[in-house]
């Protein structure tokens, strides 16, 4: 399991990759890199910079555009799906990109704890990498 820093076990490393979204490469060069005909799933570890998470990405940053919490059966917060848009205006890529972000809440005694949106429990996410589909014929269409 690759939060013990081992990797993924075939077969789901063909669909969940380990890759830094949050780095040197652009998102178009990753989608390339992987195929780049649907959406790409990927396990990342997150970045802090103090109190926030590090969301630059090649040239641009990942802006989150929408939050909103993932409940149990019970009725209780047990995660985050966060929604990013590919920001950079010197770029034909701005907001062609989208990143949906998963993460998990969970205490010490493995119940859901409060939930803020800032909060993570584990370094590592769950990121779902598509093209923004309204901004495809603006965009680069890759």
């Amino acid at each position: 399991m690759a939060v013990k820093r081992q990797p993924l076990a075939p077969p789901h490393d063909e669909y969940v990759h380990e890759e830094d979204l949050f780095d040197f490469k652009e998102p178009w060069e990753i989608w390339e890199e992987y195929g780049g005909d649907e959406d790409l799933y990927f396990l990342c570890e997150l970045k802090k910079t103090g109190l926030r998470v590090h969301r630059k990405i090649g040239e641009g940053t990942w802006s989150e555009k929408e939050h909103e919490l993932v409940y149990n059966e019970n009725r209780n917060p047990i995660g985050w799906k966060k929604k990013f848009r590919y920001e950079n205006r010197g770029s034909d890529d701005h907001g062609g990109w989208i990143l949906d972000e998963y993460s998990l809440l969970v205490g010490a005694d493995g119940r859901a704890q409060k939930a803020s949106k800032d909060r993570y429990d584990f370094p590592f996410v769950i990121c779902r990498l598509r093209k923004n589909r309204r901004s495809c014929g603006k965009k680069r269409n890759n």
